[in-house]
């Protein structure tokens, strides 16, 4: 981002977490930007500059200089920091936004829910109510001397041990008379304490690339108390794994940076749910984290450069536990944060819990399980020979917004869904807003809808067969709002170029799927279910997907959109301990696919650009959604 404000007579904003660009002349304010994006973010004062409230972060590019307003209200450390006041700052070349949350209106709809069966539970966790004596007058013996000497008559002798802080926590509590309490035990670990009868409590969550979500739950009867989940900040720092890994690697402050933030947002998320629920935090006396094998690392500030090399080797790839207070997570002294295991390469913990979930191991029939991403995961499960390939494809952003001239984030006004009727197409946008861009749903839809009513060819080029398919500053476009129907009063457009990287992320994942179907030497039509996981595939519209040849026609499966698949992993080795030792035999049994080393992947990339001759004239009957998961 390097142009300069005096030679382009527009610079691009993008404004984070949300994604949302667009294009401004120069010399613009942030926040006129903000509202020509339409975004609206905080400005009390009307956008004088006197409350402050309307605090962004420069991530990249170059602005004006702060003036007297910004030095009034913003320390030394937030200028030098790149914090702004956006009704002040104007923009001077292309630039990256960050704004916090609560300083803009309208929040991004994150996927939290999954289907799943009752929680079994296994803890590792036991609760014991206990009732300590009072010392006798010549016998004095210290408060953990007292507890562990109880515990033993009732468990059996035990080395007992405690961290400093949960001794704090019991000599407190051991003031009272009667010392009744609630203690939390993890083998002969002493994690912690609480007020008599109080649960053990337990948090999964599920670290994803976009969004963080987090489930509270009681680990001895599986009851959910909570779920929540907020945009992941590391977006601010690059929208892509890739992007991410190379910013880390700029420094350790960088990388402390990025394992800092994402610590932060997973801890916020714990202590809302706790407050919802009204659950002490010193209660959450368990952790289990899944995400994939770049995010693990960079929670967990791991050597990294080499995930940036082929053959992508990472610094581990079992399951680990983590002492929550190491990463910053202010819970129980004691408490663990357990990580699932990976497969290998990119193919991390959030997979195998997606595996887990749905018993995707445990298939009478051939099942074909995905996870749509800015990376995408692929698992082929064959039963008779217990084989179980699985891989990984760099389907890029368009799914979510990413690289598309008006796309955005699933927030307020994003176009989710769209249907034609007599060739004429209609919106429908999140929270029914004015429209003001494309999430990743509409995106899929808006294809499928242009090549059904020929307005595209298999090729992927737009055609003037519509007064909307113009001649735009970029190339031809398709006018999807005009400006008077918009919540920003610009047009929306879908051009050349978004056609493009859609049929490049759409083949990825069809390349992905027919790869792994042609290794294991299986026909199409032996797949017995295809399931969708993840917040996308929510909502996505799969005859969308399929017409476009985002998904294949698999004439004998039944198609299954299940939600947050990794999240409901993670709660299952929450809560289990087979669940943890099945995700071990996941893992071990597994074979990853580096798809480049597949002869014939190339030439079905190639081929899976182009759109299925049969979406123009078929629609997808053959699609059956399934009646179980």
């Amino acid at each position: 981002m390097d142009k300069s404000a005096e030679t382009v007579d527009h610079c691009q904003v993008v404004f984070q977490p949300v994604g949302r660009r667009v294009a401004v002349s120069p010399d613009m304010t942030l926040l006129e930007a903000g509202r020509t994006a339409g975004l609206v973010l905080s400005a009390n004062c009307g956008g004088i500059g006197v409350c402050g409230r309307c605090r962004v972060q420069i991530l990249e590019g170059r602005m004006d200089e702060p003036g007297e307003s910004e030095h009034y209200c913003l320390s030394k450390e937030d200028l030098s920091a790149g914090t702004r006041l956006a009704c002040r700052a104007r923009i001077r070349t292309d630039v990256s936004v960050h704004v916090p949350a609560g300083f803009m209106s309208g929040t991004q709809r994150l996927q939290t829910d999954g289907e799943h069966a009752a929680l079994e539970c296994d803890p590792m966790i036991e609760r014991r109510d206990i009732t300590l004596p009072q010392p006798a007058a010549k016998s004095c013996p210290a408060d953990l001397t007292r507890l562990a000497g109880e515990l033993s008559l009732r468990l059996g002798p035990r080395l007992w041990a405690a961290r400093p802080e949960a001794v704090a926590q019991l000599s407190l509590l051991a003031r009272k008379d009667p010392c009744a309490l609630t203690v939390y035990l993890n083998g002969g670990d002493i994690l912690g304490f609480s007020a008599l009868r109080r649960p053990a409590v337990g948090i999964a969550v599920d670290l994803g690339c976009t969004k963080i979500a987090g489930y509270l739950i009681d680990l001895h009867s599986g009851r959910q108390l909570g779920a929540g989940g907020i945009a992941n900040p590391q977006i601010s720092y690059g929208e892509d794994l890739i992007t991410r890994l190379v910013y880390a690697l700029q420094g350790s402050g960088e990388a402390e940076r990025m394992a800092r933030v994402v610590r932060e947002a997973i801890d916020s998320v714990g202590r809302d749910l706790c407050r919802q629920a009204d659950i002490d935090p010193r209660e959450v006396v368990d952790l289990c984290v899944v995400g994939n094998t770049a995010m693990m690392h960079l929670l967990l500030q791991l050597p990294i450069e080499q995930l940036l090399h082929a053959p992508f080797i990472a610094a581990f790839d079992g399951d680990m536990n983590v002492d929550a207070m190491s990463l910053g997570l202010r819970y129980a002294p004691g408490a663990r944060v357990h990580i699932l295991p990976s497969i290998g390469g990119f193919v991390g913990a959030d997979h195998v819990a997606m595996i887990l979930a749905h018993d995707i191991d445990r298939r009478q029939q051939a099942v074909i399980g995905i996870d749509v991403g800015t990376n995408t995961e692929i698992v082929l499960y064959e039963p008779k020979r217990k084989l179980m390939l699985n891989t990984s494809v760099p389907s890029g952003p368009a799914f979510e917004g990413g690289h598309i001239h008006d796309g955005m984030r699933a927030a307020a006004g994003a176009i989710e869904k769209v249907s034609a009727h007599r060739g004429n197409l209609s919106f429908k946008t999140v929270d029914s807003g004015q429209p003001v861009g494309l999430c990743g749903s509409g995106v899929v839809d808006l294809v499928a809808q242009l090549w059904r009513t020929g307005r595209v060819n298999d090729r992927g080029h737009l055609l003037r067969t519509d007064p909307r398919v113009r001649k735009g500053e970029q190339g031809m476009e398709y006018l999807v709002v005009p400006a008077s129907q918009s919540g920003h009063g610009r047009d929306i457009v879908f051009t050349q170029g978004d056609v493009s990287e859609v049929q490049l992320a759409k083949a990825a994942i069809y390349a992905g799927i027919a790869s792994l179907l042609e290794i294991a030497g299986l026909r199409a039509d032996e797949v017995g279910d295809l399931i969708v996981a993840g917040a996308f595939g929510s909502h996505l519209d799969l005859e969308s997907a399929v017409d476009i040849g985002a998904l294949p026609r698999l004439r004998n499966a039944r198609y299954a959109q299940v939600g947050n698949a990794a999240g409901v992993g993670a709660k299952m080795a929450l809560v289990s301990c087979k669940a943890r030792a099945r995700a071990r035999s996941i893992a071990a049994g597994a074979t990853r696919i580096e798809l480049k080393d597949h002869p014939n992947f190339n030439r079905i990339l190639a081929r899976a650009t182009r759109f299925p001759v049969s979406g123009q004239t078929t629609p997808s009957e053959e699609i059956k959604p399934s009646e179980t998961t």
